[in-house]
């Protein structure tokens, strides 16, 4: 039932249906000033993309986690998004939504963990209603029976708090898979047996997706259910649309896509050692790399000379708040420091108090073990075979 609309405090509702990749990635950036600004009300959006695209989450390397020549090849863009996250592949396959609401908005008053409690209740009763029981997983994701349906991620900016995320109507692992970059075919086998076991779709639980109508219109009513609002169709404003028509321009560029790549090029040769090596290239410099899993993964190339950071590059699948984390500071701010865990960990923290960052999916300590274990057998990695 909806609310009385005579009654209830207006928000605004956009269906924007099939977009591009460029359009899916910005569309809640150009939204986020207006209402944190409280020019435009507060908004929940619902669209679908019109075609696949590689999406790369914001502290990602692009070239180390897509098939560029795969991507340019068979026609699919590659964007990179402004929330965190890991490279996935978006389709027509997926139902997504996003909420933009002015910080204040019931809900955003005690940070990230309890903003995804109260924004992400309307999506799980609309799995309900839809006949899916999910659970909550992690943070920021809902499950059934420990495979994911539906993926979120949050951030604050510019005045507003964001909701971003997706239900899946349907599944289609093979193209989800071919995109990565992934050693070879049997590591892709691997992986999509891995997403099979990880990832469920309302096709394979319901043996048929509901359509995005019945989807859209629980959404719908379960957000103003839990807001007492009345969430009232509108459009893009004239300051929205050009908002959004710089970003698509500016942000499908190789400048933005490649951001991660192009600040550490010497970092880009194909002669790497390997995650888990560290090589010794002169007489007291080690080059080196390193992936650690924590909640989320850290990757780390480290170039070393006399036991100290020289140029380290950070990158990976966790999120900052806010969302660009001024990692390139901190990477710059490491430069010198000694590769002992008490340095490390020292300016990690003076970085993240100057800053005001807060690092999502991993700790400080997490990232100090992937740059010692990114270092030189002193550093606390074992010496290569």
């Amino acid at each position: 039932m909806e609310p009385d609309r005579a009654s209830t405090v207006e928000w605004r509702w956009l269906d924007l249906g099939s977009v591009d990749g460029p359009t899916m990635v910005n569309v809640f950036v150009s939204l986020a000033g207006p209402v944190g600004r409280r020019e435009s009300l507060p908004t929940v959006v619902v669209l679908h993309p019109a075609a696949p695209f590689a999406n790369v989450g914001y502290h990602q390397e692009a070239d180390r986690e897509i098939d560029l020549e795969y991507c340019r090849g068979a026609g699919i863009p590659v964007v990179r998004r402004v929330v965190g996250g890991g490279a996935i592949l978006d389709g027509p396959w997926e139902q997504d939504y996003m909420v933009i609401v002015p910080n204040g908005t019931a809900g955003t008053e005690a940070g990230v963990g309890p903003f995804y409690d109260r924004f992400l209740g309307p999506v799980q009763r609309t799995l309900a209603r839809l006949g899916v029981r999910a659970e909550r997983s992690g943070v920021n994701d809902l499950a059934v029976a420990g495979r994911k349906v539906s993926a979120n991620g949050a951030l604050s900016l510019d005045g507003s708090w964001v909701l971003v995320g997706d239900i899946l109507r349907e599944l289609d692992v093979a193209a989800m898979t071919r995109v990565l970059r992934v050693p070879d075919e049997k590591f892709r086998g691997k992986l999509a047996k891995g997403m099979d076991e990880w990832l469920t779709s309302l096709t394979a639980l319901l043996g048929s997706a509901p359509s995005r109508t019945a989807i859209t219109r629980a959404l719908r009513e379960e957000y103003e259910r839990e807001f007492g609002v009345s969430l009232v169709p509108g459009s893009l404003t004239e300051a929205e649309v050009g908002t959004l028509t710089r970003l698509r321009a500016e942000r499908s560029s190789d400048a933005w896509t490649f951001l991660k790549e192009s600040s550490h090029p010497g970092f880009r040769s194909p002669d790497l050692p390997p995650p888990g090596r560290s090589v010794k290239i002169a007489h007291d410099t080690y080059l080196g790399r390193s992936d650690r899993k924590a909640g989320k993964l850290v990757r780390v190339t480290l170039r070393s000379r006399g036991g100290a950071v020289e140029e380290i590059e950070i990158s990976g699948d966790f999120f900052t708040q806010p969302f660009a984390g001024h990692l390139d500071e901190l990477e710059a701010s490491l430069v010198g420091c000694r590769l002992e865990r008490g340095p490390l960990e020292g300016a990690i923290a003076r970085w993240a108090a100057d800053r005001k960052v807060a690092l999502l999916g991993i700790s400080g300590s997490d990232l100090v073990g992937a740059i010692l274990d990114a270092g030189p057998p002193a550093a606390g990695n074992p010496a290569p075979p």
